[in-house]
Order: C-alpha cells, then sequence, then structure tokens
C-alpha cells in the first residue's frame, strides 16, 4: 500500500516537473539542466514552489526582453528586415513589430483574397527599393488612415502589398515617380495615381481602399479605383447600390472627410433632391453600415425630401423605427435546438400616406413599449477593448466641482434601462453590439446635487468612429457635453463624425 502511494506521488512529481520544463521552453531534461547553468539555477530536479516561481518568473523576464532588444533592432533596422521579409527570408515568427507580422500574412496566397491572390514578391521589393532610395515615408509602421484605426492593413507597408498584388493594373513603371512632398499621404495619393490613374479624376475619399486589407470587399473597392482610374465610370463597378450619372458626379465630389459608404449615401440623397443637412443625418444612422432594401430605403429618403420642414433630429429615430418593423423578426427562440424566427410586426410597410405628425407618434408609441419589454433582458457582450473615461472639472471650494465619467454599457439590459432613462431606442443596438458592429456609451456627471444622465454615444467598430451622440428623447449634444467627448476620443485614438 505504501508503495503505490509513493509510486503516486512520484508520477505526480514528474508530471509537475516537465510541465514546468515545458513551461520553460525546453523539450527534455538535459536543455532544462543546461538552462539552469546558463542562469545560475540549481541542476537539481526536484526543488520547492519558490524555486519554480522564481525560474518562471526569470524566464518570462528574458522573453520579455529577448522581444524588447529585437524590436528595437528591428526599428533602426527596420528598411533592412523588411527587405528580409518580402524576399521570404524571415516569416511572421521571426520579427516582433505588429505590421511587419501583419505583412507576412498579407504575402501568403491562403490569406488572399481569389482575384488578388498572388503577390510578386519581386514587384513588391522593386517597389520598396524604389521607394526607399526616393526615401518615401511609408516604412515607420504607424497608421496610415487616422480614421480606420488599429484595423489590419491601415499602414503604408500593408498598403504597397495590396499595389503589388495589382501590379498588372500599373499604367507607368514606378521608377518614374519621384516624391514632390514631404507629406506622406501626399506622397501615397501622388504614387497609386501615379501608378493606376490615366485621368486625374480619381477623389481622395477612394485611396483608403489601398488600407482596408485583405477582405472581399476591400479587393473589391481596390477595382473601384482602378476602374475610375482607368477613366471609366464609378457606376459601371458593383456597387452596393445604383447610382444615377448625377449621384455618380456627386460622389465624385463628395467632401473628402466622409468614408466610402458615407460618399455614396451623401450621392444618393443629394442626388434624389434631398440637401446636404439631410445628407449629414441620413449618414449618421444605420443606414451607412447596410445598403440591401434599397427599393425600400430610397423611399425612406424622398419621403424626408418631401417634408423638408422635418426636424432633422427626427431622422434616426425614424430609420431605427421602420427597420424595426419592417425588417426585424417580432420574436426569436430556439425549437429543437435550432433558431426560429417569426415575421416582422409589420413586413409590408411602405411610406405611402404617411404623414410626419402619424409617424412620430408610432415612434414614440414604439418608443414607449420598447422601454417594457423584456425580451431585450437576455444578451450580454464582451468589451469593445476602448477604455472608459473620467474627467473631473472644477473646484470643491466654490462649489462648482463636477464628475464626467463615461462607460461601455456590456448587455441589453443596461441599454433597456439606459433607453427607458433618456427615453430613446438605444435597446434596439443589442444585436448590433452582441455581434461587435458597435459599442454603446453612457455619459454620465456627477455634482453636488448627485450622478445624472448626460448623452448617450455610439462607436462604430469598424472604423472607431464616434457615429451618434444622443440626450435625452434623442436631444443633439449641447458644446460641454461635445467637449468631453472630444478628450475622450483623442485619449483612445477614436474619431468623431464630422456631422455631429
Amino acid at each position: 500500500m505504501r508503495k503505490n502511494k509513493t509510486r503516486v506521488v512520484t508520477e505526480e512529481l514528474d508530471r509537475e516537473l516537465l510541465n514546468h520544463i515545458r513551461g520553460l521552453g525546453h523539450s527534455t531534461v538535459e536543455a532544462y539542466r543546461e538552462w539552469c547553468d546558463q542562469n545560475g539555477f540549481s541542476r537539481k530536479l526536484k526543488k520547492s514552489w519558490n524555486q519554480r516561481c522564481q525560474e518562471r518568473n526569470f524566464s518570462l523576464q528574458s522573453v520579455a526582453m529577448e522581444r524588447l532588444q529585437s524590436h528595437r533592432r528591428e526599428s533602426r533596422n527596420q528598411s533592412h528586415v523588411l527587405r528580409e521579409v518580402i524576399a521570404g527570408e524571415r516569416s511572421e515568427n521571426e520579427v516582433t513589430l505588429p505590421h511587419l507580422k501583419r505583412l507576412c500574412e498579407n504575402l501568403r496566397i491562403s490569406r488572399r483574397p481569389k482575384h488578388e491572390r498572388q503577390v510578386n514578391r519581386k514587384v513588391l521589393l522593386r517597389l520598396f527599393e524604389h521607394l526607399h532610395n526616393c526615401r518615401a515615408k511609408f516604412f515607420d509602421g504607424s497608421p496610415a488612415v487616422a480614421s480606420l484605426g488599429q484595423i489590419s492593413g491601415n499602414t503604408y507597408v500593408e498598403a504597397l502589398a495590396q499595389i503589388a498584388a495589382n501590379s498588372s493594373s500599373w499604367q507607368r513603371p514606378v521608377e518614374d515617380w519621384k516624391p514632390r512632398s514631404h507629406s506622406s499621404s501626399r506622397q501615397f495619393a501622388s504614387l497609386i495615381r501615379h501608378l493606376f490613374v490615366k485621368y486625374d479624376d480619381v477623389p481622395l475619399i477612394l485611396d483608403t481602399v489601398w488600407f482596408t486589407g485583405n477582405r472581399k470587399d476591400a479587393a473589391e473597392r481596390r477595382f473601384w479605383y482602378i476602374h475610375v482610374g482607368r477613366g471609366q465610370n464609378i457606376r459601371h463597378c458593383k456597387l452596393p447600390i445604383p447610382l444615377t450619372k448625377k449621384m455618380a458626379h456627386l460622389f465624385m465630389r463628395s467632401p473628402n472627410e466622409l468614408t466610402i459608404d458615407q460618399a455614396l449615401r451623401w450621392a444618393q440623397v443629394l442626388g434624389l433632391g434631398g440637401d446636404e443637412h439631410l445628407a449629414r443625418a441620413i449618414i449618421g444612422t444605420r443606414l451607412i453600415d447596410q445598403f440591401h432594401n434599397d427599393e425600400f430605403w430610397s423611399s425612406v429618403i424622398r419621403w424626408f425630401i418631401s417634408h423638408p420642414m422635418l426636424d432633422r433630429t427626427h431622422v434616426g429615430p425614424i430609420i431605427d423605427y421602420l427597420q424595426y418593423q419592417r425588417f426585424v423578426p417580432e420574436h426569436v427562440y430556439i425549437a429543437n435546438g435550432q433558431r426560429e424566427e417569426t415575421s416582422p410586426p409589420q413586413p409590408n410597410l411602405s411610406m405611402n400616406g404617411r404623414t410626419p405628425e402619424s409617424l412620430l407618434r408610432q415612434v414614440h408609441d414604439w418608443h414607449r413599449k420598447l422601454n417594457n419589454d423584456n425580451r431585450y433582458q437576455i444578451q450580454q457582450w464582451k468589451s469593445s477593448g476602448i477604455q472608459n473615461y473620467e474627467f473631473i472639472e472644477g473646484s470643491e471650494k466654490k462649489g462648482t466641482l463636477r464628475c464626467w465619467t463615461i462607460r461601455e454599457l456590456l448587455s441589453s439590459k443596461a441599454l433597456l434601462a439606459e433607453g427607458r432613462q433618456m427615453k430613446h431606442c438605444v435597446a434596439t443596438y443589442a444585436d448590433s453590439c452582441a455581434r461587435g458592429f458597435c459599442s454603446i456609451w453612457t455619459m454620465e456627471v456627477e455634482s453636488f446635487g448627485g450622478m445624472s444622465k448626460a448623452v448617450t454615444v455610439e462607436v462604430r467598430k469598424s472604423d472607431r468612429m464616434i457615429c451618434q451622440i444622443r440626450g435625452k428623447a434623442n436631444r443633439l449634444p449641447n458644446d460641454k457635453e461635445k467637449q468631453i467627448i472630444q478628450r475622450w476620443a483623442e485619449s483612445e485614438g477614436l474619431r468623431v463624425a464630422s456631422y455631429i
């Protein structure tokens, strides 16, 4: 009996020792003992818990220090490392800089869209050598387009891989290009126009297509750039919504601060006869993320245009109401392990004969019903990774002390409570939050009089843009609230939409 106990204890010790050795990154006992000799630890295998903790901590510190030194070496000799990555002499496991790791992934055929499958390394190396000799400012790895944030593909180095993947569409040899500006963004705009544009008539908003990574839709939009650069009409591309000649002209002349999706809606609204005020209201709604069911939504836009005296602050709530009445199932439940959905409340809803007064009354009744509907209290989701924010101002002695806080709402129950207090429809964003399309935040202010709600904020994940800010009953934010949100945006690398 005692022998059996001894055998069990020995097996447990052997298992602990093996896990410890593997945790340090060694495959054999001899390799572990050699590591102990090199770093001043005892060669014996039977060690206390404290001794093993010391070895693990030393190993972690050594790995961290090695990574830091590798990072510094790569930063100092970045052009040399980049040349080796392009030539295939370094893999993603042999680099530490994030944009170089992503570049290694981009150069793998299996990671690329079908019609951009092959990146010719010789062409990319030729492109790199010329740009390096010209001292172009494309190699530091910082985000190229601030509004896109830290998404994969948003560096000049990664964009060069996309340019090389489309080398068959080059209009001129890269060797004929020389930088004429010290600005990296202007240099890049000049480079892609030199390579792809036959006639100088490509809007700056299309430049972002080179920084959106390897997604299929991103590759399709790079084709838009090439197609327009050849002198062809944007209408002949595979667009998410059809554009008339007038809309296509307006798209090509849309404000540079807009994204491509926003520019499409902008052109559509103005092309149908709307004004810029309505266009900015429309591009601040959920219509900027979805382009299906365009026939219905075009009728909605025409309805807004036909009622120019309607306060544009109602545009977002009305669109949310129409979306949920016509397209969102009234109930979702699980039956026999499968998801079952009922029909939307009004699947045949149309805008014919509707007046602003009646529609606003229906929106108000829907908000009230929504805030008493318990079916929205069942979802939770992970944090977006954006940090909460706190800002203190004023003086305690003067009685003007105020503490502003911005925090993320992480459940449908929290959204429902927010909607009830603020009298708007933020509870309907539960699915979008759960799927990671956006995040919803509440801004509160605490003073000597207590805590009060200020505004609710929507942050779109795809481009880290603050796209909606609404106070109680869908009021717009005041100047002070905008100022606090701008501080938060700057601290977290977010962008505030120009139409807010």
